[in-house]
């Protein structure tokens, strides 16, 4: 049923290490910029609104892409998913121009040769896309911006490899965590079904008839609303916690095994959940320890970043990406 589910992964948490392929030159300039153009000041390097804007463009087309425009009013945390978005880019920027300056205190260079070579494959990537080349026109993203946000890119590769280098990450290293975090690899799981009604006084009559004894599955075939696990008589599979919506989640995961909810609402409307099995899968070392890696390599670098934002001067101006 996955218009139930919620996406496992929050959309937002990596933001600020994305590297987009096409995204805009966002290395802040030593020049007088009046408050109202700017987003945000890095000591003496600012961060232009027109750069911000052109970032910001970019990253909604991509969500478009894969979401539609209908993406942006969606609720996330009690912001608007456009709101999150916007105040992401700007800590993607910010971020980005710490990088840049701590690896140019330390004397740090990019080879041109390298920028030049990244440029070329871009240009063949997109030399068919007409329209992206189009809105690439409409949004003033030139050579020169492509050219500069892929230096950022190669900044912070190198950044993300000093990082990877200093943590000297072992075979032991990684199953310690693994030990220490052994319930997080400890999965509990619900298999359920369930009978969805929008309308309140329908769905007390179902559940007076699956409370009565009445076959549930075949209830739910003949009256939820949710046709796809509807036809197979409500079935949602096995499912862990942070597939479902919250108010879902939490009555599945409290009821026993062969146990029915009472009506449960949630945004869809009303269900009434049937458990039909409980297990716990262990996920063994071997299993997970790329993905234990990754999880340390990045807790590492968004530790390591944020100790160096903190030597340097931060200023943003929020109230001009409203």
């Amino acid at each position: 049923m996955n218009f139930l589910k919620k996406r496992t992964k929050n959309i937002f948490i990596m933001l600020l290490l994305v590297l987009a392929v096409f995204t805009t030159g966002c290395q802040g300039q030593e020049v007088q910029v009046a408050k109202a153009d700017m987003v945000a000041k890095i000591d003496k390097k600012v961060i232009t609104v027109e750069n911000y804007n052109k970032q910001l463009a970019i990253f909604k087309k991509n969500y478009e892409s894969q979401y539609g425009d209908k993406i942006w009013s969606v609720d996330v945390g009690g912001k608007t998913f456009l709101s999150a978005v916007k105040e992401n880019v700007l800590e993607k920027l910010i971020t980005d121009e710490v990088i840049i300056s701590y690896l140019q205190n330390k004397k740090v260079t990019i080879d041109e040769k390298e920028v030049e070579k990244q440029y070329t494959v871009y240009q063949e990537n997109i030399k068919n896309q007409e329209e992206f080349k189009k809105f690439l026109e409409e949004n003033k993203i030139d050579e020169a911006s492509i050219k500069e946000q892929i230096r950022t890119e190669l900044y912070v590769k190198k950044f993300q490899d000093e990082v990877i280098k200093e943590l000297d990450l072992t075979d032991e290293k990684i199953k310690k965590y693994y030990d220490e975090h052994i319930s997080d690899y400890n999965i509990e799981q619900v298999k359920a079904s369930h009978i969805l009604l929008k309308e309140e006084e329908k769905a007390k009559d179902i559940l007076t008839k699956v409370k009565a004894g009445e076959d549930f599955a075949k209830l739910a075939k003949e009256f939820s609303e949710d046709k796809g696990s509807g036809q197979q008589g409500g079935d949602l599979g096995y499912f862990q916690r942070g597939m479902m919506v919250p108010e879902f989640e939490e009555v599945a995961f409290s009821l026993e095994n062969g146990q029915i909810s009472d009506l449960v609402k949630s945004q869809f409307g009303y269900h009434i959940i049937k458990v039909i099995d409980k297990k716990v899968e262990v996920k063994e070392f071997e299993e997970v320890k790329d993905q234990i890696k990754e999880t340390i390599m990045q807790e590492t670098m968004m530790k390591k970043i944020e100790e160096t934002k903190a030597t340097f001067k931060i200023e943003k101006f929020i109230e001009n990406i409203k």
